[in-house]
């Protein structure tokens, strides 16, 4: 719930307990996001995509990754917020949960070499040989 607010529910379901569903704070969120961009970005609004994780999970069985980086993110993110820490976004840095300026993604343009790292015949990724490669596609080498 928002600071002051009321709990948000998902609709008027009830689970086998008879207790109100939880769910829909990410769309409030998001929206909420959206309303305060203009004030971070030179008075443009940022579009904001809310994609709902049970959705992506469901191609399959979660794995370690799966399970745990999203939990650590939303916690690392949590702790940022409650220690008044803005403009900031967590990130894996050489293996490591960290976070750094939210301008080090926003300030250049990022392109993703496709040829290099994708059989786009195939629609997947190349993977010859993942040895001594980056968890997630970088940008550059």
């Amino acid at each position: 719930m928002f600071e002051g607010g009321e709990m948000i529910f998902q609709d008027r379901t009830t689970d086998a307990y008879g207790h109100a569903k939880l769910g829909g704070i990410s769309d409030l969120i998001s929206a909420s996001v959206k309303d305060l961009t203009p004030k971070f970005n030179d008075g443009r609004s940022i579009n904001i995509i809310n994609q709902k994780l049970g959705y992506m999970v469901r191609g399959g069985d979660p794995d370690a990754i799966d399970s745990i980086v999203p939990m650590a993110y939303g916690n690392l993110a949590l702790d940022l917020i409650l220690d008044r820490i803005h403009g900031r976004l967590v990130v894996l840095k050489n293996g490591r949960y960290d976070n750094m300026p939210i301008d080090v993604v926003t300030s250049s343009k990022k392109i993703v070499d496709v040829n290099k790292f994708y059989h786009t015949d195939r629609l997947r990724p190349k993977y010859e040989s993942f040895e001594i490669k980056p968890l997630f596609i970088m940008t550059s080498d």
